[in-house]
């Protein structure tokens, strides 16, 4: 990945690549996204940026250009579950619709049946659980937020990018959509937009705030929602950010607005409530993840599933029902 003063070269990488395959201008995406054998920032091969409707794999699959499909799909980071953002085309909506869907409806079959046979490789991924901590102050340059700044420059932070640290990056982001008048109206569309895929219910609970501050709390209040299970979602995307080789899935970039607003208002919010209370916090340990804990380490717990400050419940999604407990010293 690359530093926060590349972000604007990020951004131009998007916006060609994502152009150079609406036109079949299949050499410059190689010449962006590299070669699967030798790969140069094959983590922006989901990526659908802002005013963009289908990703990269979805317009191979228009042009049914069943050998670029192919290639595409020989990238470790090759989603084939990408799914097409709210939009209509000439065999009608396409919003919510796969790969396979949309090579379905365009009537390419052997697209369709290669990407039925194909098996994602993103599905295997372990994401980091037990992170460890340097002693000193640190300046995290997160892997899903940098890539969501690059793919939604033009609606987070239009003007040149110059901040020397993430942390001040993040600062000045929410000090434009927070103050610039009208603008956390384009973040709300965004964030709306891109987790349309992921979550027609954040997506449309986000669309129907009317002022800022319902903006703010329909972003707060999506996350503490269970029944639809975001907050799964948000975590695991967050959890692989952290990983050296970064393969964000589609649904964790499709996520990557939400989150950044999310981060702006844990960060910088001053209306956000702190609880004052005790919290109960669902954790998912294996004996793996205690083995990597040593006395006086300093960690950050990456599994945190949910919280109640009302009473200790049991995760629903663990199948394991061994019970661990722990004293951390």
């Amino acid at each position: 990945m690359t530093s926060v003063s590349e972000i604007q070269v990020d951004a131009e990488e998007i916006n060609s690549l994502l152009y150079a395959a609406k036109n079949g201008q299949w050499n410059v995406v190689w010449k962006i996204l590299g070669h699967p054998s030798k790969p140069r920032k094959p983590f922006l091969l989901n990526c659908i940026p802002e005013n963009r409707r289908w990703g990269v794999l979805h317009q191979a699959i228009w042009w049914n250009n069943y050998s670029v499909v192919n290639k595409l799909l020989q990238f470790p980071t090759c989603d084939i579950r990408i799914k097409a953002k709210e939009g209509v085309s000439e065999i009608g909506p396409t919003g919510g619709k796969s790969a396979e869907e949309i090579a379905s409806g365009f009537k390419r079959t052997e697209i369709a049946q290669l990407l039925k046979n194909n098996v994602s490789r993103l599905g295997a991924q372990a994401p980091e659980t037990f992170h460890p901590l340097s002693s000193g102050l640190e300046d995290y340059v997160l892997s899903l937020l940098k890539v969501t700044l690059a793919a939604y420059k033009t609606a987070f932070q239009p003007q040149q990018i110059e901040s020397k640290t993430f942390n001040d990056l993040l600062r000045e982001v929410w000090q434009n959509v927070n103050a610039v008048p009208g603008r956390w109206k384009v973040a709300r569309d965004k964030v709306a937009e891109a987790a349309y895929v992921v979550c027609e219910e954040t997506c449309n609970n986000i669309k129907a705030c009317k002022r800022k501050q319902e903006f703010y709390e329909a972003i707060i209040n999506a996350y503490t929602i269970e029944e639809n299970y975001l907050y799964d979602h948000l975590n695991t995307a967050l959890r692989r950010q952290r990983q050296a080789d970064y393969m964000p899935t589609a649904d964790d970039l499709a996520l990557g607005p939400y989150v950044l607003m999310y981060q702006l208002l844990l960060l910088f919010w001053n209306k956000l409530r702190k609880e004052s209370s005790i919290t109960y916090r669902r954790m998912r340990v294996s004996a793996t993840d205690l083995e990597k804990y040593q006395v006086g380490t300093k960690f950050a717990w990456m599994s945190f599933v949910s919280s109640s400050v009302t009473n200790r419940t049991p995760d629903r999604t663990n199948t394991d029902q061994t019970n661990i407990s722990l004293k951390l010293i």
